[in-house]
């Protein structure tokens, strides 16, 4: 199973989030470049700035990716979805009304679901489940999805799931 950390990043500096509260780490090609010294091989950011439709940490997955596989969390916003998949970072979506169809890359493109969640993720390569439990995980992958949930269900999921999502590195 994969361990994925999970860093934020805003006006092009990476933080850690600590009891609701950000606190600083540093650069995030500093903070990624010790990541991957430490043997991981992914990393989930949230990006707050993309996540309001801002595209202010462009040049930072355009270097990361030459180093580390990186998953961004963003706005689903079509031009923002298309700049981060050409750069090759791996997409974090809210299933949404945007058409992903089109797109060459979707194996690049992960879905994030909450747990009532009944529409199609036909158009995702991999799942990242907010709230999970067994039931849920069972029910995606019989879709023949890749699972990722939060450590904190780690406890409530007897499937084996493809990865893991921690603040705790």
């Amino acid at each position: 199973m994969l361990v994925i950390p999970i860093i934020y990043v805003k006006e092009k500096q990476a933080f850690r989030k600590e009891g609701g509260i950000l606190r600083f780490l540093g650069k995030p090609i500093d903070v990624a470049r010790k990541l991957k010294d430490e043997g991981y091989r992914l990393i989930h950011i949230v990006d707050l700035d993309a996540l309001a439709l801002l595209s202010t940490n462009l040049d930072i997955y355009d270097a990361l990716t030459y180093f580390v596989n990186v998953q961004v969390e963003c706005a689903p916003d079509d031009t923002l979805v298309k700049k981060l998949l050409s750069l090759k970072c791996r997409v974090v979506l809210a299933p949404s009304e945007l058409d992903l169809s089109q797109l060459k890359e979707r194996k690049l493109l992960v879905a994030k679901i909450p747990k009532d969640f009944k529409g199609s993720v036909n158009d995702y390569h991999d799942i990242i489940l907010e709230d999970a439990d067994n039931e849920i995980v069972k029910r995606f992958l019989s879709l023949k999805k890749r699972i990722i949930i939060f450590d904190k269900d780690k406890d409530k999921v007897k499937e084996e799931v493809w990865g893991i999502i921690t603040s705790a590195f």
